[in-house]
């Protein structure tokens, strides 16, 4: 933390107060900037004539060179001397990752994240902990065996007497990788039993999880403390640029600003104080490019061939429309009886709009007898088979469980396997290596 004293004068006061990060002390009747914020500090006061300290201006001289080697980085190929067999641009992240005391990779979907987190801390002798949504914890250590097989790993999982001696055993016998889910900072106070431990690097995979600065989740993580910090996700901003102060501020804490300074930099709000838009993004942007690495497939998987999207009509069939025809025409009626077009009711007319869509996939998700034909589903038929004939296999995503229910019993010949929702994260686990392992098992949905 800085500390900025002066005696008042407005013109200074206004430039103290355009540094992201300020605070007020009363008690102690002083301004304080986070460490963070030291070069553009610094930028600003020093031609106020400020009598700046030699350790802060070491600090500006060390932060500088970190920004200039990051950048570097960024440009160029960086190189890796470690064991793990990177493309050039994860050798990039992981040299991005080990510049940086805390560092939010971003890079889209399928560009190996996790591969790059390991290489990073392949040489870390200090525990790291791992956050990930619980769907995850498995894959995680599969994928940190695979490149790390002499590494110790502990998945956090099972009832609650179980959890409680793994995170015993994890403390106990210094495994280096210890995975959770994030709902285990709510229900597990061994995490916070130890909450004076420092850990060596805390991850949060899915970093959106954490994009609630009010929700206990995020309050909970942040209470704990590391040397090192990374966030991952590949959907830094999943639905506004307020969710990017949250995953900031736990890396590096008043980075952005309060959320109220935030809020009045780069939000706009009306009378009632609600965000209706943004502003300054560009500032924004600028801001958290040294703490951000963001690649796109198209960008780096040059020698990739393009994805290939193909969308297919099909016509309903009599009976099909004429249900498609009576769901559409119940919701125009219950819409037509709603009193008051509030912020509820309105949020209710997407969800009923769902039912539409339900009775174009297949006339059971509304109630019909089970063997109502599916026009959309012989037509997937069709599609499949010659896919299957020719030994591949296939994935198939749908919104509805019931539908992917449906599927399997429907189609129960080309022997599919299904996740939903409900299944827990080792028997998802066991679902996919039994797809990925055995020839007989074509289709996942």
């Amino acid at each position: 933390m800085l500390v900025v004293s002066f005696d008042y004068r407005p013109s200074i006061l206004n430039v103290v107060r355009e540094i992201d990060g300020r605070i007020f002390n009363a008690k102690k009747k002083q301004w304080e900037v986070p460490e963070e914020s030291v070069v553009e500090c610094v930028d600003a006061l020093k031609p106020l004539n400020f009598i700046i300290n030699n350790d802060v201006l070491a600090t500006y001289d060390a932060f500088k060179r970190r920004s200039e080697e990051v950048a570097n980085i960024k440009k160029n190929e960086s190189p890796y001397a470690g064991s793990l067999p990177l493309y050039d641009f994860q050798k990039t992240g992981t040299a991005f990752l080990r510049a940086l005391p805390a560092a939010l990779l971003a890079d889209a979907p399928g560009l190996g994240k996790t591969l790059q987190t390991c290489a990073a801390f392949e040489d870390l002798e200090d525990q790291v902990l791992i956050f990930v949504p619980a769907s995850l914890k498995f894959n995680w250590r599969d994928e940190i065996l695979k490149w790390l097989p002499n590494d110790r790993v502990i998945v956090v999982h099972g009832n609650k007497k179980e959890r409680t001696e793994q995170w015993h055993h994890a403390h106990k016998n210094r495994a280096k990788w210890i995975i959770a889910n994030y709902e285990l900072l709510i229900h597990d106070k061994e995490i916070h039993d130890t909450a004076a431990h420092e850990w060596g690097a805390i991850v949060c995979d899915e970093a959106d999880r954490i994009a609630n600065p009010r929700a206990q989740t995020t309050r909970n993580v942040k209470a704990l403390r590391a040397k090192r910090r990374v966030a991952l996700t590949g959907t830094p901003v999943s639905n506004t640029p307020e969710d990017l102060w949250s995953i900031a501020d736990w890396l590096y804490p008043r980075y952005l600003g309060t959320f109220t300074q935030f809020q009045k930099k780069y939000c706009k709000l009306n009378e009632w104080s609600r965000v209706v838009g943004y502003q300054n993004l560009d500032q924004l942007r600028e801001r958290i490019e040294p703490i951000m690495l963001r690649r796109l497939k198209e960008d780096v998987l040059t020698d990739f061939p393009a994805k290939t999207v193909e969308h297919v009509r099909f016509e309903l069939s009599k009976d099909e429309r004429e249900l498609y025809d009576a769901v559409r025409k119940t919701i125009i009626q219950e819409v037509k009886k709603m009193t008051t077009l509030d912020t509820r009711s309105l949020a209710l007319i997407p969800v009923k709009m769902l039912r539409m869509k339900q009775a174009t996939g297949h006339p059971c998700l509304i109630d019909a007898p089970m063997n109502s034909q599916s026009s959309k589903l012989d037509l997937l038929k069709e599609m499949l088979n010659p896919i299957l004939k020719s030994g591949e296999k296939a994935l198939i995503f749908t919104q509805f469980a019931t539908m992917a229910r449906i599927m399997s019993v429907q189609m129960m010949d080309m022997r599919p396997l299904v996740i939903t929702g409900e299944v827990d994260a080792l028997k998802r686990k066991e679902i996919v290596d039994e797809f990925q392992a055995s020839p007989d098992r074509r289709y996942l949905s």
